[in-house]
C-alpha cells in the first residue's frame, strides 16, 4: 500500500478495551500497515484491548479507523482528534503489553454497551459523562474531584477544585484511593484522554464504590468541546507527544522536557537542560548526573539546535520517549 500524502496534519490519540487474541500475532501486522499509511506514533496492543496515537494526513488516520474495524473489531474508539502544524511523533513504535495502560492487570473494563465473550470477566467502568453533564456534576458539594494523572502533568493544570493524589506513576493510584477516598460519597475522575479512567473507575467499582463518574474523552475531549466561558479548566495539558503541553484551544505552549527525566519543568533552558550543581546534582529534581552523562545531554541539546537551524528534523527526543499514556 502505498501512503497516502496531503498537506494537512492532524494527530489522532484513542483506545478501546476489548478482548484481542493473540497481540503478539497482531504486533507486525499493525507495524506494517501503518508504517504503509505513513504515519507516527505509538501504537499499545494487549489482551484487553488497544490504545494508539499517531499523527499523519487525515485520510491516513481515517485509513487506519477503518482497519481496526475491519480487522480487529475495534469499532468504537474513544478518540480525541485535531489538526496541528507540525509533526508531533518523529518515529513509529508498536509494542505489545500485559495492559494498554499500566494499573492493574487483574482489571479489565467491559466493554461500553457490549455482551457476549468481549464482556466475560470484565469490570464494569464508572459512568461517562459528556463535557455538559460534567460541568453540572462539579457543582456537587459531596463530589470527590480526583486528577488520576502523575503529579508532574497535574502541576501544569487541572480542574478547578481537583485532589492532586501526588503518585509518580499511575500504579501508585490505588494506595492513594483505598487510603483517602469515602467509598459512600461520589467520585468523579479525569485524565488526559480517558484510558486511566477506565481503568481506575473500573477497580474502584470491585472495591464497593457506587457512584463513580468519568470525563468521557478526557481533558482534550473537554477542551475541544466546551466553550472558554464555560470551562472549569485552568492550566495547560501534558501530551505524551512533542507538543508536550496544551493551552485551553489545544495549541501547543511551546514547552520543553528536561532533557535528563523527559519531564516538564520551571527552570529548564530553552534546549531543555536543568541548573546542575557543582557535583552534577539536578538542582530541581535533586537526581544526580555522572560526568559522562551530562555531557551526552548537553550534546544531545547541541545536534538539536544545529538540526533546528538547518530546518531538519532531529529524531526525537522530547515527550513522546514518555510511556504512552491518555
Amino acid at each position: 500500500m502505498n501512503a497516502l500524502h496531503e498537506s494537512q496534519l492532524e494527530i489522532i490519540s484513542g483506545y478501546q478495551f476489548r478482548q484481542l487474541s493473540r497481540p503478539r500475532l497482531w504486533r507486525e501486522r499493525i507495524e506494517n500497515f501503518v508504517a504503509a499509511l505513513g504515519l507516527k506514533g505509538t501504537v499499545l496492543v494487549a489482551d484487553e484491548g488497544i490504545n494508539f496515537s499517531l499523527s499523519g494526513p487525515p485520510a491516513a488516520l481515517t485509513a487506519w479507523l477503518d482497519w481496526l474495524a475491519g480487522k480487529l473489531d475495534v469499532r468504537a474508539p474513544v478518540i480525541n482528534r485535531q489538526t496541528v502544524e507540525k509533526p508531533p511523533f518523529l518515529r513509529l513504535k508498536v509494542r505489545v503489553r500485559d495492559e494498554i495502560v499500566t494499573f492493574d492487570a487483574a482489571i479489565r473494563p467491559a466493554p461500553r454497551g457490549a455482551s457476549g465473550p468481549s464482556a466475560v470477566h470484565a469490570h464494569p467502568p464508572g459512568e461517562a459523562l459528556s463535557a455538559g453533564d460534567w460541568n453540572t456534576l462539579l457543582d456537587d458539594p459531596e463530589l470527590q474531584l480526583i486528577d488520576t494523572r502523575n503529579d508532574y502533568e497535574v502541576r501544569l493544570g487541572s480542574f478547578v477544585g481537583a485532589v492532586n493524589p501526588k503518585t509518580a506513576t499511575f500504579t501508585e493510584f490505588k494506595a492513594y484511593c483505598e487510603q483517602k477516598l469515602d467509598s459512600e460519597r461520589p467520585v468523579a475522575m479525569f485524565c488526559t484522554g480517558g484510558v486511566r479512567c477506565e481503568k481506575a473507575s473500573a477497580w474502584l467499582k470491585t472495591r464497593g464504590f457506587g457512584r463513580v463518574y468519568q470525563l468521557h474523552g478526557g481533558i482534550l475531549g473537554y477542551l475541544a468541546e466546551t466553550p472558554r466561558s464555560q470551562s472549569r479548566w485552568r492550566g495547560e495539558c501534558f501530551v505524551f507527544d512533542d507538543r508536550v503541553s496544551l493551552d485551553a484551544t489545544r495549541r501547543s505552549c511551546g514547552r520543553v522536557v528536561c532533557r535528563g527525566c523527559r519531564k516538564p519543568a520551571e527552570g529548564l533552558d530553552a534546549s531543555g537542560i536543568p541548573p546542575f550543581g557543582s557535583d552534577g546534582t539536578c538542582l530541581l529534581c535533586r537526581q544526580r548526573f555522572d560526568g559522562a552523562r551530562l555531557d551526552g545531554l548537553r550534546e544531545r541539546a547541541r545536534q538539536i539546535a544545529l538540526s533546528g537551524a538547518r530546518g531538519d528534523q532531529h529524531p526525537g527526543p522530547d515527550a513522546q520517549s514518555a510511556t504512552s499514556q491518555s
